[in-house]
């Protein structure tokens, strides 16, 4: 998500399918809250887009540990230039959210002194992070201290040592999976955000892989994809099966530490790599999106509040259209933001 230094293509496609995939997740998880045990054929239409689109965060990571891994860095540039990309944005968005989530207090939770703001506003970091998917944000920013030392380690090893070493990585997820892993507060569990935080760094190592040493046949190409469409599938049956069983709503086969998971953002992976849009207008969108896909990651909360303020949510049709014209209408709003912002001077520093 952000890293501008490796414009290939098929990276472009993917980081673009990411961030719709981003949108897509934060609009259509109401509709599976909200509908289960009422209108399931909204519910089961929430579930299989939220099952189609469990490779939203993992293929950024990807995307960071094949363009990242497979170079050497000076360290006191490579912080720089990381810090300066990503962190600057981040404090910018932050007071941001900060004075929305202000804004919309109602009246009578709503501090004005300056020793209750503070308050408050401390109180709303340790609670949630200020808006709960900076989540991505924080742990990106700690993973980057980690990079250039990965990216040494991992140089060092063969193909098959990878296997071996990304095999580990999914047995430790799968060991992990009952460990509760808060990647929201600050609030003093700093065990399990840690724990998450080495968890999802072997994504990048993932990546790297197929990037580094991964061929793609027409017949390889053919397997990934009918591998992707049965994780949807996978991801569909046992959130239905697990929330029957449970009594209640049980979507754990969401997690993108889960096994289906990462099979699904592998298999998109491998079978994107290397491949070439042809049309034009959609070459120019997917480039832009790419481009514009940190800064749009940043902002499409704020605009999702703000459109939710205005009464334009998921309810105000049926899903197969409001879906959709929401994540439209999300992406758009969001990316013009950040066109705007970056024509402004000193813009493209705090943008994202």
């Amino acid at each position: 998500m952000a890293n501008r230094e490796n414009n290939i293509e098929w990276l472009d496609s993917l980081r673009a399918l990411a961030i719709i995939g981003v949108i897509m997740i934060h609009i259509s998880s109401p509709v599976v809250k909200m509908s289960y045990g009422g209108n399931m054929i909204y519910w089961w239409i929430g579930n299989i887009i939220n099952s189609s689109i469990r490779f939203a965060v993992p293929v950024f990571l990807m995307i960071s540990g094949a363009t990242m891994l497979n170079r050497e860095y000076k360290l006191g540039e490579f912080y720089k230039k990381r810090m300066m990309r990503v962190l600057l944005p981040l404090l910018f968005w932050m007071v941001v959210y900060w004075i929305f989530r202000w804004y919309s207090l109602p009246p009578a939770q709503k501090p004005y002194d300056v020793g209750g703001i503070v308050h408050w506003g401390v109180n709303l970091f340790l609670t949630e992070g200020i808006s709960k998917h900076f989540w991505y944000i924080y742990m990106l920013l700690f993973i980057y201290l980690a990079v250039p030392f990965l990216g040494m380690f991992v140089r060092k090893l063969n193909s098959w040592s990878l296997l071996f070493l990304l095999a580990a990585w999914v047995l430790l997820c799968g060991v992990s999976s009952d460990f509760s892993l808060n990647m929201y507060s600050w609030s003093g569990d700093y065990l399990s955000k840690f724990v998450g935080y080495f968890l999802y760094s072997g994504y990048l190592v993932l990546g790297y892989y197929i990037y580094k040493y991964t061929l793609v046949s027409k017949n390889i190409r053919l397997t990934a994809v009918l591998i992707f469409v049965a994780s949807i599938a996978v991801s569909t049956f046992f959130a239905y099966y697990e929330s029957q069983k449970a009594g209640r709503l049980n979507v754990a086969v969401y997690s993108y530490l889960n096994l289906n998971s990462i099979i699904q953002s592998g298999a998109l992976f491998l079978s994107l790599k290397n491949t070439i849009l042809k049309n034009r207008i959609v070459r120019w969108l997917q480039k832009t999106v790419s481009d514009y896909s940190y800064g749009i990651y940043l902002v499409h909360i704020l605009v999702i509040g703000i459109f939710f303020q205005l009464g334009i949510f998921w309810t105000m049709a049926h899903p197969l259209i409001s879906i959709p014209a929401l994540v439209a209408l999300i992406l758009l709003t969001s990316g013009v933001i950040i066109f705007i912002l970056r024509k402004i001077p000193f813009g493209k520093y705090i943008s994202g």
